[in-house]
């Protein structure tokens, strides 16, 4: 006989899960966890890539559906997943209603870009600097990617209120049983450059292509691999010249992905903003070296010459440089891909993510009082 489920009932909002990276990503990987057999979760799926009346329809649903559970008194604590634009607007009416409902909250806020950059999440317009510290303030814990946000949001928290009691940082978590390294090492290539993202500008996959012809010129065979879709014209363009250097590989999803990651050399990722993204994780799951940018959370990831290689959002030329060096060196990208997969073993796994979920859900429920939002 099952034992019954204990624990919380906890309401988690956020996007259709398991659908790309970032927040679906994280989502996806929760709901696959122990943490549903380990406290009474409902997911409400309120974010959709699709646009105009399907993401209105998604989100109306999900309003509807925390008014229902709130008004029954089936919920002991609000977990928001929280993205940036429409969503953090969405999530801020969510964080509303809980709390109106005196429900504890926790505002998972996945800010994408570096901690330095803090005021601009409240500069855009006069209601947005309002609802930020409103959400601050109101919200019963406020989980941020890295430690570098969590003291870049420290300074816009009102007067009285602890910012070590308010304010968490809790890194994405990776699959490491589901994303691993090949069991035969032999599947590796020595020349595969791998892309894992989209076509926006804050990803860098233009600085990619653009630092390609260089690598080509040095290192012949290397190949990149770009995935996100179906390549703007620009991003084609440019990837024009480079012949059969470059394949478009579209959306990749888990055995797609998997087999990428294991037949790949090395991962690039030239963001010019992050939080801690999940294909940087996904590539040290893998046994990966990676080259990327010291943006939002990835210097917590990432020790330049130790497991991977950092250069400067939009240095092509150094971008170049340092995938020639991991390409001409397979000595040090196993090295380097050996730490990567110990590193998030140890410290980014799923379980222990669902471990630092249930503390957080025990201390909302059990010793934290109402804030000033509270009834």
């Amino acid at each position: 006989m099952t034992a019954p489920v204990t624990g919380p009932r906890v309401l988690m909002i956020g996007p259709e899960p398991r659908v790309g990276g970032g927040i679906s990503a994280v989502t996806g990987m929760i709901l696959d966890s122990t943490l549903p057999a380990r406290c009474r979760l409902t997911y409400l799926a309120e974010g959709t890539r699709a646009g105009g009346l399907s993401k209105l329809r998604r989100s109306l649903a999900a309003l509807a559906g925390e008014i229902s559970l709130l008004a029954r008194r089936h919920v002991d604590v609000v977990h928001l997943q929280v993205g940036g634009g429409s969503s953090f607007y969405r999530h801020a009416l969510y964080l509303a209603l809980a709390r109106l409902a005196g429900r504890p909250v926790l505002f998972h806020w996945h800010i994408p870009g570096d901690a330095s950059a803090a005021t601009e999440i409240t500069g855009g317009n006069p209601l947005q600097g309002w609802l930020v510290r409103w959400a601050l303030r109101s919200a019963t814990v406020v989980v941020v990617l890295s430690e570098s946000w969590q003291a870049a949001l420290a300074g816009l928290l009102p007067a009285g209120v602890d910012a070590d009691s308010r304010l968490v940082a809790l890194h994405n978590p990776v699959d490491c049983a589901a994303i691993r390294p090949p069991a035969d090492p032999d599947r590796r290539s020595d020349t595969k450059v791998l892309f894992l993202g989209d076509f926006s500008a804050r990803k860098g996959v233009r600085d990619l292509l653009a630092a390609a012809p260089t690598v080509l010129e040095r290192c012949p065979e290397a190949h990149f691999v770009v995935t996100g879709g179906e390549p703007p014209v620009d991003v084609a363009a440019l990837a024009a010249g480079l012949g059969d250097g470059v394949t478009f590989a579209g959306w990749v999803r888990s055995d797609q992905k998997l087999a990428l990651l294991q037949q790949a050399a090395l991962l690039v990722l030239p963001s010019y903003a992050e939080g801690v993204p999940i294909a940087v994780l996904e590539a040290m799951a893998a046994g990966l070296p990676v080259v990327t940018t010291p943006v939002g959370g990835i210097p917590d990831l990432i020790a330049e010459g130790r497991n991977g290689l950092l250069v400067q959002p939009g240095d092509v030329p150094s971008l170049a440089s340092a995938i020639t060096r991991l390409l001409d060196d397979p000595a040090l990208r196993s090295a380097m891909g050996d730490l990567n997969r110990q590193q998030v073993v140890a410290e980014y796994d799923v379980p222990r993510y669902v471990d630092r979920l249930l503390a957080l859900y025990a201390d909302v429920t059990t010793v934290r009082p109402p804030n000033e939002f509270g009834v």
